[in-house]
Parts: structure tokens; sequence; C-alpha cells
């Protein structure tokens, strides 16, 4: 009888300990200016610190913003300590609504097993910028001071060469001591620009495959692996499609996953029936590719 009650209660402790934990974290989400004008993309920052064996998401395209339109987002590789672990994310909204205040509030989603629940930050709000306060009247064509009658003359027009070749030198010298000068930074700029939107829309995509709950498990497997090799290969161009999970861990020793790495081997080839294990792995492998973006990028640095 008291193995019965003890059975009865730990869904009820679950909960009860799950909700606490839920309850201490608190997400920040603010605009980041105090108005907004229609139709022009304004920026709103997301921001969360919990625990380090808790597995948060952010909202994706998939999230419903209404009455606001995504723009774009841009995420930030996750910070953590020894007990503490700290997202954030910047999105940027576009609205077309008229009403004077307009607010916004969006959560962060806690994932346990198959489901998962959201924490609301608290809500914020900004100023609608009105750009035109007075429609003015339409002027009547006959109270325009319009001439009746004017005669075209026409005038030759003469291209002045030697300021022409005098400007050209100019610019081309300019440009020349530009790339000079400044060249290397572009360079630098140019490829952390394409790291960054690489690792965007890579997160962008593997989060939304990860939270399919409708994908089977095989497949879902499968095409995380795939995508994750994929995204490893273009980054640090090494030949991450042509490999097994063996040949993986003997040749790049990424001790951190290779547990990961063969669990998912397990799903895709042994047919294994799927628990809430493997949403942990799932977020092994994207942390593991989040350190090797933020080598890659201070390896850009300081190149």
């Amino acid at each position: 009888m008291y193995k019965g009650i003890a059975r009865s209660l730990l869904p009820v402790l679950f909960f009860v300990v799950f909700n606490t934990q839920a309850q201490q974290i608190k997400p920040q989400g603010q605009f980041l200016s105090d108005s907004i004008k229609i139709g022009i993309p304004i920026g709103y920052s997301l921001s969360v610190k919990y625990p380090r064996g808790m597995d948060v998401v952010f909202p994706d395209s998939l999230y419903d913003y209404s009455p606001y339109e995504l723009d774009r987002k841009r995420y930030f590789p996750t910070q953590s300590d020894s007990t503490h672990s700290y997202d954030s994310a910047v999105y940027y909204f576009t609205s077309f609504e008229i009403d004077s205040i307009q607010q916004l509030k969006l959560p962060v989603f806690i994932l346990h097993g198959k489901d998962s629940t959201p924490v609301y930050a608290e809500a914020d709000a900004v100023i609608l910028q009105q750009l035109v306060t007075e429609i003015p009247d339409s002027v009547a064509a006959e109270a325009m001071p319009l001439k009746e009658n004017t005669t075209y003359k026409s005038v030759r027009l003469q291209f002045n060469y030697p300021y022409f070749i005098i400007g050209a030198a100019i610019l081309i010298v300019l440009v020349i001591l530009f790339f000079v000068l400044f060249g290397g930074r572009l360079k630098k700029h140019y490829r952390l620009k394409r790291l960054k939107r690489a690792n965007d829309k890579f997160i962008e995509k593997y989060d939304a495959l990860v939270l399919n709950d409708q994908e089977p498990a095989k497949d879902k497997a499968e095409k995380a692996l795939v995508l994750w090799k994929k995204y490893l290969e273009k980054l640090e161009s090494k030949p991450y499609t042509q490999l097994t999970t063996k040949e993986i861990i003997q040749l790049y020793n990424p001790e951190s996953i290779a547990d990961s790495l063969k669990a998912l081997d397990r799903v895709i080839y042994g047919n294994l029936s799927v628990n809430g294990e493997m949403m942990k792995q799932y977020t092994a492998l994207k942390k593991y590719a989040q350190e090797r973006f933020t080598a890659k990028v201070e390896e850009v640095k300081h190149g």
C-alpha cells in the first residue's frame, strides 16, 4: 500500500520541484527604444539566467508574435559558470498597429521530456511616434502661380574632361589608400558577418527540428546529426559529413559529446525507443557547435 502511495506521489513531487525551479527563473525582456514607427523595425532584448543543468530555449520563427511581425533575430552564445547559464537574444519586430502605446512580452521555454513550460518576461511598452500629424488640404491648380507660356531654349552642354580626369585619379588613389589601410579590417568584418549569419541559420533550423514533436524519432535524430555535421564542416573546413561517429571521436576527440553522438547512432541504426534523455543529447550537440563557433570567431578576430 505504501509503495502505491509513493508511486502516486512521485508525479506530484516532480511537478512541485519543477514548478519551483520555473518560478526561480525570471526572463528579462525590453524594447531597445522608447518609441516605435509604423513599418520600421525595432529591437527587443530577451535574456534569462537559469540553473546550468536545465534546458531552456527561446522563441523561434514559428512562434506567433502577433500583432508584431518578426523581421530578424540575433542570438548570442550561451555563457555559463559553475552553477548557472545565461542566454540572450535580440529580436527585431515591425508593427503596423496605430495604437499610441504598444506592449510586448515574450516567454522562454523550459524543456522537460517531450513537454515544455513557458515562463514570460514582464511586459514592456513603447510609444508610437506619429510621422503625419495633419493632412494638408489639396491646392487647386488654378490657385497656383503658373506661367501660361514658356519657350524652351536649347543649351549646349560641354563636358569638362580635365576635371573629370583629375577627379577620377583622386578617387582611384583614395580607393587604393582605403584598401591598404582598412582592407584587413574589412575582410575580418566580412568573415565575422558570414560566420554569424551561418550560425543564426543553423540555430534556427536546428531548434525547429529538435522541438518538432511530430517528427519520427529516427528521422529527427538522423536529420539533426546531418545538419550538425554540415554546419561544423563549413565552420571548420573539416570533412564531418564524410566521417562516422567513431571516426569523428578518433580524429577530433570531442569528449563532451562522444556519448551524445553514440546515443544518436543507437536511435538511427538500432531503432531504439526514445525517452526524455534525447533532448539532453540534442542540447549537448548544439552547445558543442556554439563553442566551436565562439572559438572560430576569436581565431578570426586575432588572426
